[in-house]
Formats: C-alpha cells, structure tokens, sequence
C-alpha cells in the first residue's frame, strides 16, 4: 500500500445481533482505527478486539462487504487468515470496512436482591413533560 493511503476499520462492539425481521447490530459503539492491511492477521485483528478494546471473550468478528444493502445480505465471518485475506480484498477496494464484534458477557455483576429498584413510569395525561409526574420507583422491602 502507497504510504500516503490510509485505511479505516469501522469496528461495532459492545452491542448485539438481532432479526426482527432483518439483521441488525443493536446498541454498542463504534470505533474508527487507522490501520495497514499489509500488516493486519486474524491474530492481530483479535488482539486489537482484545487488548486494545477490552472485549476479552470474543465468540465471531464479522465483517459486512459494503456493496450489498443490509447486513443481512451479506455477512461473512472473520475466522482465520484465509478469511482475513477475502476481508482485506475489500477493504483495500474501499479504504475501510465494517466489522462487527460478536462477544459474551465479561464481568458478571451480582446485585444484592434487596437494593434493587424497579421504575415504573405511566403517562397520566399532559405532555410527559412536568417534573417526574407519572412515575414512581418501587423498592423491594
């Protein structure tokens, strides 16, 4: 690659597949990297996902080839060098790609069952606008 070009991974983690009733990343964030193809592995891409991100329980990186409409058109999943090369083919064409980061839970959290608060909001007329009005928080006693 010239030096002067630069290349971008659109890289979506934090969030989650769903179908409803189309393939869609929901919630999560996206992070822009400046990265060379000329050096990037599947071992690379996932220590970057890893170290760099803090994702340590990685199940499927996916990357979207950006032709196609919707992701559910055309995902193809990231699982060794032979796919990171089919990645790389596209991304060099277009300066940058989508990946998606499919990840397990890493830290589960324990709430102790008294402390917690469950919210209940209700609409009782007006605008949902005045101070509050409407909603009410319900502790376990």
């Amino acid at each position: 690659m010239s030096i002067e070009e630069e290349y971008y991974i659109n890289l979506r983690v934090g969030g989650k597949f769903i179908c409803d009733p189309h393939v869609r990343y929901l919630g999560g964030e996206m992070v822009r990297l400046k990265e060379d193809p000329d050096t990037i592995s599947y071992f690379e891409l996932c220590k970057i996902v890893k170290d760099g991100l803090g994702f340590n329980n990685v199940q499927l990186i996916y990357f979207h080839v950006f032709s196609s409409r919707t992701l559910q058109d055309n995902l193809r999943v990231v699982w060794n060098d032979s796919s990171i090369i089919d990645m790389i083919n596209y991304w060099v064409k277009l300066k940058e790609i989508d990946l998606y980061v499919e990840h397990e839970i890493d830290t589960v959290v324990f709430v102790d069952d008294e402390s917690m608060l469950v919210v209940a909001c209700l609409q009782l007329g007006g605008d949902g606008n005045e101070g509050g009005e409407g909603c009410r928080v319900v502790g376990n006693n």
